[in-house]
């Protein structure tokens, strides 16, 4: 066999070997939600295709679900199909109701914050091929409430003024990050996060004191955010001003500036000369000379 001969019977070999290969058992089409805002329903999608002259005779379809913040060994199997038999959910305590629609496709219904975890979808027939990824409920909750006040520390003659400064929030979904900023700067807080009843929603509660020396007016803006960039919602933020006491914007120290104008004054008033008086005295005058022309005539 010629060396032309080999190397054509090896091409043909391979392309062989990748038609084959490409038509093994496959997932076409998966789908799960990266995030799901709390009491709406998230669906989740799972379509394969058989590999060549593959049959469904053998095959199950199902889907698992292990907890945000769990283990692997911690995983649930929440919905199968196996050939022939018709598909079924399995419910637990701590999951959403599942809705089953055509082609493996499932609907968690009323999601909570405890549904967050990571959903698998499992194709077994002779051979086995699996999918998954991650979705997240989240919630704000009451939203961030920031509040600002003045405290005095110390004996009655070496008290200090401090400014106090509060950020909380309940209910919120998942575990979030906290920011408080002074005038676009971050200041450190003493933060405490925890999920109290179990439940996947967390309360927030966060303080610190700072000298309200030399302080002047000043805008505390404090926002809760979650790390998850695949979180998409409106600012959670609360926004105060504080403006320490006896300051004042306007200064006390100057007078108000009147921008009355003052009435129009003759001219005359304003600067008398001796013309104006040389006026009046030849009025006198030419008064006095008609009188006693009118006395003559009348003699």
């Amino acid at each position: 066999m010629s060396a032309t001969s080999t190397a054509l019977l090896r091409a043909c070999s391979l392309l062989l070997c990748l038609v084959a290969g490409s038509r093994q058992l496959s997932i076409k089409e998966f789908v799960v939600p990266k995030a799901v805002e709390i009491g709406n329903d998230a669906e989740l999608r799972c379509q394969y295709e058989l590999g060549a002259g593959e049959t469904e005779a053998a095959l199950f379809v199902k889907w698992w679900w292990t907890p945000e913040s769990s283990s692997s060994d911690d995983r649930k199997q929440i919905y199968q199909r196996i050939a022939g038999q018709p598909a079924e959910s399995i419910h637990h305590d701590n999951s959403s109701k599942i809705e089953i629609k055509e082609n493996d496709t499932i609907v968690l219904t009323d999601v909570s914050p405890v549904d967050s975890g990571r959903y698998e979808c499992e194709v077994w027939n002779i051979e086995e091929v699996r999918q998954h990824d991650k979705l997240i409920v989240f919630h704000m909750g009451t939203g961030p409430t920031v509040n600002v006040s003045e405290v005095e520390v110390g004996e009655d003659d070496r008290k200090d003024n401090l400014l106090l400064v509060e950020c909380q929030a309940d209910d919120v979904a998942p575990k979030p990050e906290l920011s408080v900023t002074i005038n676009g700067h971050e200041i450190n807080m003493t933060t405490i996060i925890e999920d109290v009843d179990s439940n996947g929603l967390y309360s927030v509660y966060a303080n610190t004191t700072l000298s309200t020396d030399d302080m002047e007016e000043s805008e505390v803006r404090c926002e809760i955010f979650y790390s998850d960039t695949n979180i998409a919602h409106p600012p959670y933020v609360d926004v105060k001003t504080f403006v320490p006491a006896g300051c004042d914007t306007q200064s006390t120290t100057e007078m108000p500036e009147d921008t009355t104008e003052p009435e129009a004054t003759p001219e005359s008033l304003q600067n008398p000369s001796d013309d104006g008086v040389q006026l009046h005295c030849s009025w006198v005058l030419l008064t006095i000379a008609v009188l006693l022309t009118h006395l003559q005539d009348t003699l």
